[in-house]
């Protein structure tokens, strides 16, 4: 027969298991990711000479990018950053993440599903932009796995 010392201490052991597992599946889920923006090329918005850096952290749910660029835009225009749904089998979805603000972006936002995102790209776009859509980027970062999926 169980003792209530046994039981208590069966509870604490089975939930001390669940917390466990919780917290080996979200540590498994974060991922940091730093490299440098490079200006396109060859048809990818990517591969050329190095223009800026990127960081990404997430942990899956709440998603942070911070990216400088070493260059301005032309007078009248701004950079804007996106995260890019490429690739086979990918979207083609091109998600703002907003404008860069004295050659730096900073994004921090809970998302559905970030790894869906294979690239962030960089665009110049006029100031007072009333069109959503990006214009051809002029540079980027190709997000490695688990990015993509």
């Amino acid at each position: 027969m169980l003792t209530s010392k046994d039981l208590f201490l069966s509870v604490v052991m089975f939930a001390g298991g669940i917390l466990t597992i919780l917290l080996q599946g979200q540590i498994a889920d974060a991922q940091q990711v730093t490299g440098d923006i490079t200006a396109a090329s060859g048809g990818e918005p990517f591969g050329g000479e190095k223009v800026g850096t990127i960081s990404i952290d997430s942990t899956g749910r709440r998603t942070n990018v911070s990216a400088d660029m070493n260059d301005s835009p032309g007078e009248g225009n701004v950079f804007e950053g996106w995260l890019v749904d490429t690739g086979t089998g990918g979207s083609g979805y091109k998600l703002s993440l907003g404008q860069f603000r004295n050659g730096t972006l900073d994004f921090s936002q809970y998302m559905v599903n970030p790894y869906t995102y294979k690239n962030f790209e960089v665009t110049e776009e006029p100031a007072e932009d009333p069109d959503p859509n990006a214009a051809d980027s002029i540079a980027g970062f190709e997000l490695p796995s688990p990015f993509g999926r």
